[in-house]
C-alpha cells in the first residue's frame, strides 16, 4: 500500500506519452491504482526509469532518490510523486497552420484577421513583417503596395506614411546615411528635396518662409549654398529663409517688410516678437531710414497688421507701449544734448558755428549702455545735417567732432551723407 505522508521513494511520473486525458487529481490518482502493481518487484535505484505500456500510450516513472534499505517497490513502499510531466498543449494555434491540418504556435497577431473577426493568431512560418515596422499579418493579409497593389515589402517611415503605409520594393528609396530606414517617392521628397537652383543636386535644407497675404509660407527649398537667411530676430537667432524669388527685400514696402518679420516670429519656436528697435534696424537696412527711427510710426503700421497677423501680436502691444514711453524720455535727454551741442558750436566756431547749430536736427539718441553681450559703450548720437556743412562740422581728420563728442560726454554721428558717421 502506498503512504504518500512520507515518502521513501521520490519519482517523476512521465505522461508525455500517455493520450488518454489526465483531467485532475482523481484522475491521476485512478492512473496510479492502475501501474503500481505492474512495478512491485523491481529493483530500485537512482536515475532508474520503469515505463507501463497499455492502449492509451507508455507512462515512465523515473526514480529520482531511493531511501536505504529499499531494494525493490513493494506494497508497502511509500512512494513520493515530485512532478508529473504532461505532453504540452498548444494554446495558441496558428489559424494558417489549422487551415492546413497543422499544428503551429502562433506568435504573432494578424491585425486584418481580427479586424475580419477570424482566428488572428499566426506562427513565425506564416507570419509576414515587412521592413521599418514590426506590424504582422498573416500571408492572406499581406499588405499591397500603395502605387502598383503588389505585394509590399516596407513600411514607409516618411512624415507623409508614418510607417503606416506599405509599399513595394521597386518604389523603395533609403535614407542617404541609414539603410535601415526607406521612403516612398513622395516621403523621400519631402524629406530630402532638391535644391532650387538649376543643376544644382544638393539637398534643400532651408525652406523659404515668405509668407502670401494669407500667411501661407512660399516652401521652395534651396541648399545652404543657394538660400539666404535674413537676420531679423538679431544675429544669435535663426532667420527667415528666403528662396531666390524672394531674396531681394530691399525697397519693398514697409508694411509688407513688417508683415513678414510678424508672421516669421511666429513661426519660428523659440522667437518672441521684435521690438520697436529691432523692427527699426531691419527697416534701415532695407532702406527705410526715416521711418527707422520714428517709432510712432512704426507702431502704427505694426497696428494695421494686427488682424492678419493674430494674437502673437496682442501679445506684444504692451512690451510695444512701454518701449515707446522709455523712447520718448531717450527723445526728450537726446534733445537736450542737441541743444548743449548748438551753444558749444555758437562758442567755439565763430565763423560757421551759427549756421552748422541751426542745420543740426535730432534723428535718434540711445542712452550709454554698460556690460552686456556685446559690451558697454557710451551714449550715441545721431544728428542730421545738411551735406554742405557736413564738412566744416566734421573738421579736418574728423578734430572737431571728435572735440564735440569728448566735450560733450557722447559719441556724435551723423545719420547720413559722411563716412564717419554712416549708420
Amino acid at each position: 500500500m502506498t503512504d504518500y505522508r512520507a515518502g521513501q521513494v521520490e519519482a517523476v511520473l512521465d505522461l508525455r506519452g500517455w493520450s488518454a486525458p489526465i483531467g485532475g487529481q482523481d484522475d491521476l490518482a485512478a492512473l496510479w491504482t492502475q501501474l503500481e502493481p505492474t512495478l512491485y518487484g523491481r529493483p530500485l535505484r537512482g536515475g532508474a526509469v520503469h515505463s507501463w505500456d497499455a492502449e492509451p500510450g507508455t507512462v515512465r516513472l523515473e526514480i529520482l532518490r531511493v531511501a536505504p534499505g529499499v531494494p525493490v517497490l513493494a506494497p508497502d513502499t511509500r512512494v513520493d510523486l515530485v512532478a508529473v510531466r504532461e505532453p504540452a498543449r498548444l494554446v495558441h494555434r496558428c489559424a494558417a497552420c489549422d487551415r492546413q491540418g497543422r499544428s503551429g504556435y502562433g506568435v504573432f497577431r494578424c491585425r486584418g484577421c481580427s479586424d475580419d473577426g477570424r482566428p488572428d493568431l499566426v506562427c513565425v512560418d506564416h507570419a509576414v513583417l515587412l521592413d521599418g515596422a514590426l506590424t504582422p499579418s498573416c500571408p492572406d493579409h499581406h499588405p499591397r503596395c500603395q502605387e502598383c497593389g503588389d505585394h509590399a515589402d516596407f513600411w514607409c517611415a516618411g512624415t507623409g506614411c508614418r510607417t503606416r503605409r506599405s509599399w513595394c520594393g521597386r518604389h523603395r528609396t533609403s535614407h542617404p546615411q541609414d539603410p535601415d530606414t526607406d521612403y516612398c517617392p513622395g516621403c523621400y521628397r519631402l524629406a530630402f528635396p532638391v535644391c532650387e537652383e538649376g543643376g544644382c543636386a544638393s539637398v534643400g535644407t532651408v525652406t523659404c518662409d515668405w509668407a502670401d497675404h494669407a500667411g501661407r509660407p512660399c516652401g521652395r527649398q534651396a541648399c545652404t549654398r543657394h538660400a539666404r537667411r535674413w537676420q531679423v530676430f538679431g544675429a544669435e537667432r535663426v532667420g527667415l529663409g528666403l528662396c531666390r524669388a524672394h531674396s531681394a527685400v530691399v525697397g519693398l514696402p514697409a508694411d509688407r517688410l513688417l508683415h513678414q518679420i510678424c508672421v516669421g516670429a511666429t513661426r519660428k519656436p523659440g522667437v518672441r516678437m521684435p521690438s520697436l528697435q529691432a523692427f527699426g534696424h531691419n527697416l534701415r537696412n532695407c532702406g527705410h531710414r526715416e521711418l527707422a527711427v520714428d517709432y510712432r510710426a512704426i507702431r502704427g503700421v505694426l497696428d494695421g497688421l494686427r488682424g492678419r497677423v493674430g494674437p502673437a501680436m496682442e501679445r506684444a502691444t504692451a512690451g510695444w507701449d512701454r518701449e515707446l514711453g522709455e523712447l520718448r524720455g531717450r527723445a526728450a535727454e537726446g534733445e537736450q544734448i542737441l541743444l548743449a551741442l548748438q551753444q558749444l558750436l555758437l562758442r567755439q566756431d565763430p565763423r560757421w558755428g551759427a549756421e552748422i547749430a541751426a542745420g543740426l536736427r535730432l534723428q535718434e539718441f540711445k542712452a550709454a549702455r554698460t556690460g552686456g553681450p556685446g559690451g558697454g559703450r557710451p551714449a550715441l548720437l545721431w544728428v542730421h545735417l545738411p551735406a554742405d556743412l557736413q564738412g566744416r562740422f566734421i573738421g579736418p581728420q574728423g578734430s572737431r567732432i571728435r572735440s564735440y563728442s569728448e566735450q560733450l560726454g557722447v559719441d556724435i554721428r551723423l545719420a547720413d551723407g559722411n563716412r564717419r558717421g554712416r549708420r
